[in-house]
């Protein structure tokens, strides 16, 4: 079936600019065309299996380390099954063996979306201590001082931040496409216009998640000054918090069930807001969810209604 495609912004009404001060003859009653898209998934998103030394062993750590080595440098952290052709990403741990607790680890890597990023994090006394931001890859990861105290492994845990962009280059679900499938369906892909303005987030759940909690943080890529993409990925922009439970069988929508802060508010009339000016950029959505047990059922389909552009056309 043929499709029609409009570049946009499109607007309704007989009357586009105002002449006089008559309504129904001279006065603009023009209005933008709501624009919605939608994102189907399941658990199987966000089952990541606890492994303390996935990316660096201690038999390559002991004391004195200062330049971690790394299982694989190229790996996908969580290591989740691509979905739609896209990889996942997640935070990760680093467990001291000894007390480092006074030394700062420094890692580099990529967000979701492959954008370079980097993070410090104060290391622990014999214990683990997990990043705030989830990693699709880890590149490398120094270490201050003269190094560690001890031994040091670096992993993923299975109730840490999982993250994925809401893209697919097929429509694995619901039409059970591959990447070898011809003229594939595009569906699920929720990529908003920069200066638009989201009217409405609502995630159905269709199964209820199996976990004590579900929590979940919408977010998306930010332009950084002069237009960097380095650290762009802001995990909570649009709505959410670590302790937004959506895993209940119901229609999660903001800001009363799928809770917002004022901030977050604000993201939404201008999805723009937060970009560095002059670089406006269109913001790909990433869905972050933290779990405490690992998951067997759980269905949802997320959908982002928008007015495109409404911010930055006359």
């Amino acid at each position: 079936m043929a499709k029609t495609n409009f570049s946009g912004p499109i607007t309704t009404g007989p009357i586009q600019v105002n002449t006089g001060t008559t309504v129904g003859t001279n006065v603009r009653d023009a209005s933008f065309v709501l624009n919605k898209m939608s994102f189907p998934f399941d658990f199987n998103y966000f089952i990541v299996t606890t492994d303390a030394n996935k990316l660096a062993v201690t038999g390559s750590n002991g004391a004195a380390t200062t330049d971690v080595t790394l299982v694989d440098a190229t790996q996908n952290v969580p290591g989740i099954t691509a979905i739609g052709g896209f990889e996942a990403a997640s935070s990760i741990t680093l467990t001291s063996g000894s007390n480092d607790s006074a030394l700062t680890a420094s890692i580099t890597g990529t967000d979701v979306l492959g954008n370079a990023q980097t993070e410090d994090i104060t290391m622990g006394s014999s214990t683990l201590v997990q990043t705030v931001k989830t990693w699709k890859t880890v590149t490398a990861i120094s270490v201050s001082g003269a190094g560690t105290v001890g031994t040091l492994e670096v992993g993923v845990l299975e109730a840490g931040l999982t993250s994925w962009a809401l893209r697919s280059m097929f429509n694995a679900d619901p039409l059970a496409q591959t990447s070898t499938t011809v003229a594939k369906n595009l569906a699920n892909n929720i990529v908003i216009p920069a200066w638009s303005r989201i009217t409405n987030i609502n995630m159905i759940v269709t199964t209820a998640f199996d976990t004590a909690g579900f929590d979940c943080q919408l977010g998306a890529n930010v332009a950084q000054a002069a237009g960097a993409t380095l650290n762009s990925h802001d995990l909570d922009y649009f709505a959410g918090s670590a302790t937004a439970d959506l895993k209940g069988l119901a229609s999660h929508h903001i800001p009363v069930f799928w809770i917002q802060t004022t901030a977050q508010q604000k993201n939404c009339l201008n999805v723009s807001d937060d970009d560095a000016s002059g670089y406006e950029i269109d913001k790909a959505l990433i869905l972050t969810a933290h779990t405490d047990d690992v998951l067997s059922t759980g269905e949802a389909t997320l959908s982002v209604e928008w007015l495109q552009k409404v911010n930055a056309t006359n």
